[in-house]
């Protein structure tokens, strides 16, 4: 995994001394943003569950044959599962001293991931069903909206050091 990381960090680093070429203001930018590398982990591992989440969703209504909403659940269960643990091994890196704070932790993650559900479900419901919007494409385009938001509730609330 770490020789993984120094080539992403390295092609990335090459990237934005590019872009500092042509902007400094942005490379600068750029640079501040990269090295801040919680969030850079945070955006890797939410890529890595977004992936889940949709190949998930697209095994189960697209193989299994489950219509939209139990085929969001059930990506839902699995992507936040691996969710968890990616994000407390890679980027937060926190530590529980025993079994009870690791279910406190645990529970606060699938809680917060429970309002997130709920508000995928919604914009599935509304942009799929009611708009006939195309299912594939509102699936990305809600797991965009609910990284943020998910981000937000793991800072402030769920892996506090």
């Amino acid at each position: 995994m770490h020789i993984i990381w120094k080539g992403i960090d390295a092609l990335a680093r090459a990237v934005i001394r590019l872009i500092g070429k042509v902007s400094p203001k942005l490379g600068h930018a750029c640079e501040k943003l990269w090295n801040n590398t919680e969030l850079v982990s945070y955006l890797f591992v939410g890529v890595a569950t977004t992936v889940v989440n949709y190949v998930v969703y697209y095994l189960a209504t697209r193989v299994a044959g489950m219509d939209v909403m139990p085929g969001t659940w059930t990506a839902w269960v699995v992507a936040v599962a691996f969710g968890y643990v990616a994000n407390k091994a890679f980027v937060f890196h926190t530590h529980c001293s025993g079994m009870l704070s690791l279910l406190r932790e645990a529970g606060s993650f699938f809680a917060m991931r429970l309002v997130s559900l709920g508000m995928e479900t919604v914009l599935m419901f509304v942009l799929v069903e009611l708009l006939h919007l195309n299912d594939l494409a509102m699936k990305l385009l809600v797991n965009i909206v609910v990284i943020i938001l998910n981000y937000v509730f793991s800072k402030l609330f769920i892996f506090k050091k």
